[in-house]
C-alpha cells in the first residue's frame, strides 16, 4: 500500500515533529541540545553561490527539544518543508554519529507534520509546543525548560537565538503571551504527537530494579547472573517505559545490551525512509 501524501498548508506554516528511531533518546547531554539549536538557527538563512546573496529558507516561530523528539512551528520561504527538515536532520545525524561513534539512522521514518491554516490554530500550536515539557512532567512551567523557544527566544533567557518572534509578539504582545502560554490546553486539542509519556525519574527506575531483583544497591545487582540482570531490566522497561539510555545509566549495563533487550520487546524497526517533500504558499497574516 502506498504511503499517504502529506496534507499541504495553504499558508506555508506547519507543525513538524521529528522523533528518535524506536523512541530512543536523540539528546544525551546539554551539548547535544545546543548543537541542534545551532542547526535550527543556521538553517533559516543560506548564502547563494555568489557568497553574497542571502536566501531565507524558512522562518521558525517555535521549537521544543524533548529527550527523544522535536517539535517545530515553521513557515516555508524559499525552501519547502521537506527540504528544511532534510537539512536539519542530516546535519544533526552527522554530528551525533560522529560524537558517539555510531552509524545509521537516528530518526524514525519520515518526519510528521500538520498544516496550520489559521491564526487561531497557530497560537494553539504555540501553546502546545511550549507545554510539551510540562505535559511530560519535566518542569512545572514552560519558562523553566531550557531547551525550548519560550525561555530562550521570547523571554531572552538563553544564549542561542533561533526564532522569528515578531509574528507572535506583534499580534498579542509579550505580556499577554507570558500570562497565557502555561494555560492548560484541552485533552482533545488534536495536535500531532507521539503518544508522549511522562519521563520517569532515574530514582524510580533504580528503586523498581532493586525491588524486582531483591538487591539493595546497583553494585549488588551487577553481581547477579547476566541473564537475570537482563530479565529484570526488561521487566522495568516494560513497566515504566524507561528508555535505553536511562536504563544503561541506572543499571550499569552497556547501551548495546539494553538496545538488544529493547529490540526484543519492540521488534526491529524497518522504517528507513525519512523525508518527503511538499510545496505550499506563504502565511500572509504571520509572515513579515
Amino acid at each position: 500500500m502506498s504511503r499517504k501524501g502529506r496534507e499541504k498548508s495553504g499558508t506555508g506554516i506547519y507543525h513538524v515533529m521529528l522523533r528518535g528511531i524506536n523512541r530512543q533518546d536523540i539528546f544525551e547531554d546539554a551539548e547535544d541540545y545546543m548543537s541542534f539549536t545551532k542547526i535550527l538557527a543556521a538553517v533559516q538563512d543560506r548564502l547563494e553561490d555568489d557568497l553574497i546573496t542571502k536566501t531565507t529558507t524558512c522562518h521558525i516561530y517555535a521549537y521544543c527539544l524533548m529527550p527523544n523528539h522535536v517539535h517545530l512551528l515553521l513557515c516555508e520561504k524559499n525552501w519547502q518543508v521537506g527540504d528544511v527538515m532534510k537539512s536539519i536532520a542530516s546535519s544533526y545525524v552527522f554530528y551525533y554519529n560522529k560524537k558517539y561513534g555510531r552509524i545509521g539512522h537516528l530518526f524514525q521514518d519520515r518526519f510528521r507534520s500538520e498544516p496550520c491554516n489559521t491564526p487561531e490554530y497557530f497560537f494553539t500550536l504555540f501553546q502546545y509546543i511550549h507545554q510539551n515539557p510540562v505535559k511530560a512532567g519535566l518542569v512545572k512551567l514552560a519558562q523553566d525548560y531550557p531547551y525550548s523557544s519560550w525561555p530562550n527566544d521570547y523571554l531572552s533567557l538563553g544564549q542561542e537565538r533561533v526564532c522569528f518572534t515578531r509574528a507572535a509578539v506583534k499580534r498579542f504582545g509579550l505580556d499577554e503571551l507570558a500570562a497565557w502560554v502555561d494555560d492548560p490546553l484541552p485533552e482533545n486539542v488534536g495536535c500531532i504527537d507521539m503518544d508522549e509519556r511522562k519521563v520517569v525519574a532515574d530514582e524510580l527506575v533504580r528503586d523498581l530494579l532493586l525491588q524486582k531483583s531483591g538487591t539493595r544497591k546497583i553494585a549488588e545487582f551487577r553481581l547477579l547472573d547476566k541473564e537475570r540482570q537482563k530479565e529484570y531490566v526488561r521487566e522495568v522497561m516494560l513497566e515504566l517505559e524507561a528508555g535505553p539510555r536511562q536504563m544503561s545509566r541506572v543499571s550499569g549495563l552497556s547501551y548495546g545490551i539494553i538496545q538488544h533487550i529493547k529490540s526484543g520487546i519492540m521488534g526491529r524497526d524497518h522504517g528507513d525512509r525519512l523525508f518527503e517533500v511538499n510545496s505550499t504558499n506563504s502565511f500572509k497574516n504571520l509572515s513579515p
